[in-house]
This record gives structure tokens, sequence and C-alpha cells, in this order.
């Protein structure tokens, strides 16, 4: 196990660096935009329009059999893990 995990260290830290190096460039990419150093309208106005209305969601059963399932998914990992 102490192999395995020693194995993964470097992808996991540069899996962490790329994390860290994204941040910086949305937090950089919101400032430029809120500063006016980048001009989003001309790309906002060629997006396709919303619909007014939300989708309707009458199949409400699918969606709680579909919570359901996730539960217990999460259930059968965590038993997993902890064998």
């Amino acid at each position: 196990m102490d192999e395995f995990i020693r194995s993964i260290a470097p992808v996991r830290a540069r899996v962490q660096s790329e994390i860290s190096l994204l941040r910086e460039y949305r937090t950089r990419l919101i400032a430029d935009v809120v500063t006016g150093k980048l001009d989003v309208r001309e790309v906002a106005a060629r997006l396709p329009d919303e619909d007014d209305e939300p989708e309707s969601l009458e199949d409400d059963d699918a969606l709680i059999d579909a919570e359901d399932a996730t539960s217990a998914d999460l259930d059968a990992v965590s038993e997993e893990a902890e064998a």
C-alpha cells in the first residue's frame, strides 16, 4: 500500500499544481472582466437565448429513485473502504 501511495504522489502533486494554476487563471479572468480589460459583450451577444420557462419536472419519481440509487452507491463505497 505504501508503494502505491508513493507511486501516485507525483501525479497528485502535479494535479494540485494544475488546480492552483486554474484557480489563479480564473481569478485573473474575473478581475480583467470586472476592470474592463477584457470585453465580453461581443461574446455574450453571440450566446444562444435561454428558455424563459424552466424544464418541467413531471417525472419527480425518477429523480427520487436516482437520489436513492446514489445514496446506496455511496453507502456501498463507504463499506468497501472500511473493509
